[in-house]
């Protein structure tokens, strides 16, 4: 209130100037968040999923820890789609996206892969804790039904395992491994989890 009328008008156009600047923060951070995050289900893009699991599996074979990648789709997501609209559906997509995130651990990563299926990266975490994780997952989706508007929805996933290093070294070539294993749990009546094997590919 004491400052004279000349320094009044240089702090405006500081702070104006300030204002501007954070502005300018604030935006590119909220790009940079929409350039990592899906906008429906808040979970992180296969692109960025993608560039951390590299530099996971990194990790893991030079500190000689396994890792477990899984793959889930959502069962009959198609049909839900069509009975009752893709309001309803992405209601759906969004709250089991959020269901398995929150029975996830903090370390773990999960991202939207594509449709209605989900990646996720157990780390640290060998075959048979990662059947533990995922049926944990399958379980917690199966067991809460979904309010979406006027509907109450009923979900299932289907999930696959495979697990670094013994079914494969590289992650491309985990990934198909994990991608067999859940069409394996989709051929066998889906609403379950499968953990690759040769036999399944």
């Amino acid at each position: 209130d004491e400052l004279p009328a000349d320094q009044l008008d240089t702090l405006s156009v500081v702070a104006n100037q300030l204002a501007l600047q954070l502005a300018r923060v604030r935006l590119y951070q909220a790009v940079e968040s929409l350039a990592v995050t899906d906008s429906l289900t808040g979970l992180f893009v296969r692109r960025y999923f993608m560039e951390f699991a590299a530099d996971e599996l990194g990790r893991s074979r030079r500190q000689h820890l396994p890792c477990s990648l899984v793959m889930a789709d959502l069962d009959h997501f198609k049909a839900k789609n069509d009975t009752y609209g893709h309001l309803v559906g992405d209601v759906v997509l969004r709250e089991t996206a959020q269901l398995m995130r929150q029975n996830l651990r903090g370390i773990d990563l999960m991202a939207r892969y594509g449709g209605e299926e989900f990646i996720l990266l157990l780390v640290e975490t060998d075959a048979e804790e990662a059947l533990v994780i995922a049926q944990r997952l399958r379980e917690a989706v199966e067991g809460h039904p979904i309010r979406a508007y006027d509907e109450t929805v009923q979900q299932t996933v289907s999930l696959g395992i495979a697990t670094f290093p013994q079914d494969g070294g590289a992650l491309q070539e985990l990934m198909q491994r994990t991608d067999e294993a859940l069409y394996a749990a989709k051929r066998a009546g889906r609403n379950r989890v499968v953990r690759w094997k040769r036999e399944v590919g």
